[in-house]
């Protein structure tokens, strides 16, 4: 009881009235606003509610997920990645924390094991577009010239053209010098 208590005065804290009476109606809303809050660049508040979470309930892949990529955005790669593994773990068949996970790697420059969660969580959700756009990507900034161009590829055959996908394309091309007519 104490520990309700606790974190209703927490919460009473962090979030407005407006949300706070939300969140009353709706347990689940902690986790948007969260997330919202990690839209708007502000991670404290967000790694305040999501910690909030845990404790009401630590197994929610959600949570989960909140609190990784809130530690990443926060410079804790370290402890980033222990939540997000524990949460791929958990959750084996969830593409957003796989591809989270990736990202925590890209950002750590540790470019195997980014692609290797990247492209798990593309077989899990092969339609994730900002997946596939994030492998590209990462081929593209290790040189691999090559790859970066074939995902490019599967990309553009998976997706309507997109003006971002089609330039990057074309620098591509120019790095390797390849002539495409």
């Amino acid at each position: 009881m104490n520990d309700i208590k606790r974190y209703n005065e927490r919460l009473k804290k962090i979030l407005s009235a407006e949300e706070l009476t939300i969140f009353r109606k709706d347990r689940y809303s902690l986790i948007d606003f969260g997330y919202d809050y990690v839209d708007i660049g502000q991670y404290r508040k967000a790694f305040e509610l999501f910690n909030i979470g845990v404790k009401l309930n630590g197994y929610d892949p959600d949570i989960l997920n909140g609190i990784g990529i809130t530690l990443c955005e926060m410079g804790r790669f370290k402890a980033s990645v222990a939540i997000l593994e524990k949460a791929s773990q958990l959750y084996p068949d969830d593409a957003i924390i796989l591809a989270n996970l990736a990202g925590v790697y890209w950002e750590i420059c540790e470019y195997e094991k980014a692609l290797y969660y990247y492209h798990r969580s593309l077989r899990l959700d092969p339609l994730i577009s900002d997946t596939h756009y994030n492998i590209i990507s990462v081929y593209y900034e290790m040189g691999e010239l090559l790859m970066a161009y074939i995902s490019c590829l599967d990309y553009l055959e998976k997706f309507p053209p997109d003006e971002q996908i089609l330039e990057l394309r074309d620098d591509i091309i120019l790095n390797l010098g390849i002539a495409i007519y």
